[in-house]
């Protein structure tokens, strides 16, 4: 969480304007989602990884059964999927929506593009030299292994199977969700003081 002195963002809506429901049920997944993650009972995520000659990859973290992540991987799916009201995406822009704070919309910004992993990102990991992206990632796992059976997404993670090792896959599918969750967080940081007699929301005090 943040660190430095959090500063105080009014909103510009009246009370019976805001959508209370989906901040409840946004507030009740990332409860559920938080704790499914701390079950985990990670600390601090070893391992190796390595890129042959041929341009595949070796290794990865040391993670829990692919069982029990799948268990959270259920819980974050509710923050992924686009016709969920609780899509970070969507969710991110409809806080924005009830202000009109310059700053709050620039933490909003900032936050959307840390659902970018670093880890995925940074330009080590690559496909016939095009770059891996989260978005990527997910939208491939998801609904061709975890949640779905897209004939064409099935054919992109085969593919994927030549040159990323299962462990490697594995880590890079978790690290994405990680990641993200952490931005799940700081938003649920950011509205978890917002009711109807607190018409507030908080942004860390680094934003200018």
């Amino acid at each position: 969480m943040f660190q430095d002195e959090e500063k105080f963002i009014p909103i510009s809506k009246k009370a019976d304007e805001i959508d209370w429901e989906r901040i409840k049920l946004f507030r009740r997944r990332f409860n559920t989602l938080w704790l499914n993650l701390q079950d985990l009972d990670l600390e601090v995520l070893n391992g190796n990884f390595g890129k042959t000659n041929n341009g595949s990859y070796r290794g990865g973290f040391n993670l829990p059964s692919q069982f029990r992540l799948k268990s959270l991987y259920v819980d974050y799916r509710h923050f992924y999927l686009n016709d969920e009201p609780t899509n970070i995406n969507r969710f991110c822009n409809y806080l924005a929506s009830l202000t009109e704070s310059y700053e709050y919309k620039i933490f909003i910004k900032d936050e959307k593009k840390n659902l970018k992993s670093d880890f995925i990102e940074n330009g080590w990991f690559n496909v016939n030299e095009k770059n891996i992206t989260t978005k990527k990632l997910l939208d491939t796992w998801f609904n061709a292994e975890l949640f779905h059976s897209d004939p064409l997404k099935i054919s992109e993670l085969l593919a994927w199977q030549d040159v990323f090792d299962n462990e490697t896959s594995k880590s890079m599918l978790f690290m994405s969700v990680f990641n993200s969750i952490n931005v799940i967080k700081n938003i649920n940081w950011s509205s978890a003081l917002l009711k109807s007699n607190n018409l507030y929301l908080r942004v860390p005090n680094s934003i200018k």
